[in-house]
């Protein structure tokens, strides 16, 4: 009986070795070819890890245009399946809807698709990768048919801070961020 215990535990599926379930502060800043200008400003994110490796995830962001009288608000909500192939490092995939509303001398609203294939994985015990590649569709600020991610930050059990950046064809994303890993 022994044997059979050992033998079905080390067939089980392996655990994800990194959690979906966070509340995320960040500073943002966009340089965009499309608005000729640089916006910057802070946000949130809320992502839940649901227990079948499916997370789902909300954010915003507040952000002004430098040269110009103007702000944007970026909103979304994805969804994605992050399945557990092995020990590190972590992969998913996430299908997002997206909002980016522009206001005052700039106007107009960008809704648009996202998709994003990445990983996640610990370089040491509290060294965390991140990097991705995606895909926007559908949108009017700028053509984005492919971008990359990369990010480099320090992990704890609860707590990380993370410094990425994304290249699109229209112009670079820089993201400082801190969260909180509640489970």
């Amino acid at each position: 009986a022994h044997a059979q215990d050992s033998e079905a535990s080390s067939q089980q599926a392996p655990q994800d070795p990194m959690s979906y379930s966070y509340l995320q502060i960040n500073h943002l800043a966009l340089n965009s070819d499309y608005f000729n200008d640089r916006s910057a400003g802070n946000g949130i994110k809320f992502s839940y890890d649901f227990p079948n490796d499916v997370y789902l995830f909300g954010q915003w962001n507040k952000l002004d245009f430098d040269k110009q009288q103007a702000s944007e608000n970026l909103t979304g909500i994805a969804i994605g399946p992050t399945p557990a192939y092995n020990k590190q490092p972590s992969f998913f995939v996430d299908l997002g809807y997206y909002r980016d509303a522009v206001s005052g001398s700039l106007s107009g609203t960008d809704n648009y698709w996202r998709v994003t294939y990445g990983l996640r994985g610990l370089l040491s015990n509290y060294i965390e990768l991140d990097a991705a590649i995606f895909t926007e569709r559908n949108t009017d600020f700028g053509r984005r048919p492919f971008g990359e991610r990369l990010g480099l930050g320090f992990k704890s059990e609860y707590i990380g801070l993370m410094l990425s950046g994304e290249h699109t064809a229209n112009g670079n994303r820089v993201e400082a961020s801190l969260s909180w890993f509640y489970k």
